[in-house]
């Protein structure tokens, strides 16, 4: 075979056609194959069979071969990627029929792209080959500009709609439930939106599903395996770290999953979930909630464009959700302020007439009356003492007033002094025995040994005041049980009632202002007291607890830190 090679490369370039015939230059081939060699393609004159009878340099320097072992050679035996049967194909068809063709080809080994062109002249079939990849390229370029533009469109599109959307209410689920239907199915087969609770707890507060049978499954495995915000990966971690979640297979990271729970596994796989990515709702640097988006049956993948829209889309969903949570908040403020003021002017009101009353009934008493009797001194002492009640409730209403204005332009200033707890305990109490008296409670106190600290005397006072007045408020007819102990670190002083109790929802907001689980027309009070006491003692670096349940009383546990000895 070698010998017949040479054979005909000997015969090629003496002039001398393989079959018998004579061809020198372009009179060997009818072709001018000077100026075939001028031309900037590669270009091969191949017989009938496909072997080469001349190249010109263009294709040498394409092959990196020179002339000599090229011819002799069939074309598709020069290249590999003209080997394949297609391009045989093609060039047989070219030799028989006449009928020029054209095409292109892609070397992948070198990311390469060519034109291919065969014509068939003078029983000759000629092979011209030009490379393309640098117009491929710029073609390539700019259908991706042209698909990022389009896609760009799209975005901006949804994205107005959707802050449209989102600014159409300020109900806190009515914008995330808006927020779920507007990702599906635009961007989306499910998807949902889950919200931590300061229970630690997580709230699905939306959902929103492009097919029924989706949603029944859908629902069936939440309620299997709830969300926790311990989670590892997921939406627990989304909601406890903030930082996005991004999945473009879901599949493939399930199957290279070693162990874990088989039934979680399995159900996964239920699902059919293809791709997703979860990113959280974050506004003034405080995790509101996750967006998580699926895809399942449809065949979308997501890319690093769909995570770029999500996140903006949860950028604007969270602001959003701000502003709906501040507009509650105001709306909520100026409930309170109003109620605030209806019971402050109530309070105040009351000391105000009883107070009235009993002046005018001491000027009569006073004044002197013809033919009539003085009246005795017991009935304007009564009196007298009935005054001074009502001016140290109006001096303790003021009082907790302008605390409020002091604590909340945080001019709440300690004047600490080394100070015994107990013997203050020991001092207040007694100030409270009318009130005791006419509440029907009985006070036990316990405060035998010292409980030294360096604190605020007037401050504890306040505190100590606050804590029995509310005891007796609630604990009416009960006993009254106040206690005072020191430990190397801290003392404590505790106030119980065996009164109504504080159910467990009540105990959140038990410490804030202006609230008042009980109704204010069977419990008076401006519902800042037990706020107050917070504050005092927060500025003081203890802490206040209570443990109470309905019907059972309530215990009020303050504790303060000692020096160290």
């Amino acid at each position: 075979m070698a010998r017949s090679h040479t054979d005909r490369v000997d015969l090629l370039k003496t002039g001398q056609d393989p079959a018998g015939g004579s061809r020198r230059g372009s009179e060997g081939t009818g072709l001018d194959t000077a100026l075939l060699d001028q031309v900037p393609e590669a270009v091969a004159v191949c017989l009938l069979d496909g072997v080469c009878v001349h190249v010109n340099p263009v294709l040498e320097r394409l092959l990196n071969r020179p002339r000599q072992e090229l011819l002799g050679w069939a074309l598709w035996e020069l290249h590999p990627e003209w080997t394949e049967s297609s391009f045989q194909e093609r060039f047989r068809q070219v030799a028989q029929t006449g009928e020029a063709a054209e095409f292109e080809r892609h070397a992948q080994a070198v990311d390469r792209w060519f034109v291919l062109r065969l014509l068939r002249a003078h029983e000759h079939v000629v092979f011209f080959c030009r490379e393309i990849t640098a117009e491929k390229k710029q073609e390539a370029t700019l259908r991706a500009l042209y698909d990022e533009m389009r896609r760009a469109q799209r975005h901006a599109a949804f994205l107005a709609q959707a802050s449209e959307v989102l600014a159409s209410s300020l109900e806190h689920d009515l914008i995330l439930q808006r927020l779920a239907h507007l990702a599906v199915p635009i961007l989306a087969d499910a998807c949902s939106v889950d919200l931590p609770m300061p229970d630690g707890q997580v709230r699905r507060a939306a959902m929103a599903y492009g097919k029924p049978d989706l949603e029944a499954e859908g629902q069936a495995f939440q309620a299997r395996f709830p969300v926790r915000l311990d989670d590892p990966t997921g939406i627990g971690k989304v909601l406890r770290t903030g930082v996005t979640e991004f999945v473009p297979d879901f599949a493939a990271v399930l199957a290279a999953t070693q162990g874990g729970d088989l039934e979680y596994r399995r159900a996964v796989e239920a699902l059919g979930i293809t791709t997703y990515i979860i990113v959280p709702l974050i506004s003034r640097g405080r995790v509101l909630g996750a967006l998580t988006l699926l895809n399942s049956e449809s065949r979308r993948r997501y890319t690093e464009a769909d995570v770029r829209l999500a996140e903006d889309l949860a950028r604007r969903a969270a602001t959003s959700l701000d502003n709906g949570r501040l507009y509650t908040e105001a709306q909520e403020a100026v409930r309170a302020r109003d109620s605030f003021l209806s019971v402050a002017s109530h309070e105040l009101n009351t000391p105000l007439t009883s107070l009235m009353l009993n002046v005018q009934a001491l000027r009569r008493d006073m004044e002197p009356r013809p033919g009539g009797t003085p009246a005795s001194s017991d009935a304007l002492s009564a009196k007298v003492v009935a005054v001074q009640r009502q001016v140290s409730r109006l001096s303790s209403l003021v009082r907790e007033l302008l605390d409020v204005s002091r604590i909340t332009a945080g001019r709440l200033v300690l004047e600490r002094e080394e100070l015994d707890l107990a013997a203050l305990t020991r001092e207040v109490v007694p100030r409270f025995s009318e009130d005791l008296a006419r509440a029907g409670c009985e006070l036990r106190l316990d405060a035998q040994g010292p409980a030294m600290g360096h604190w605020d005397r007037l401050r504890l006072e306040q505190v100590l005041q606050n804590l029995l007045s509310n005891a007796i408020k609630y604990g009416r007819g009960c006993p009254i049980e106040v206690r005072v102990g020191a430990e190397a670190s801290h003392a404590w002083l505790s106030v119980k009632d065996h009164g109504m109790g504080i159910p467990p929802e009540g105990r959140a907001r038990l410490f804030q202002r202006f609230e008042r689980l009980a109704s204010e027309r069977h419990y008076g009070g401006l519902g800042l007291g037990l706020w107050i006491v917070k504050q005092i003692v927060d500025a003081m670096d203890g802490r206040i607890r209570v443990e109470s349940a309905p019907g059972q009383g309530s215990t009020f546990i303050v504790e303060l830190p000692r020096p160290r000895a």
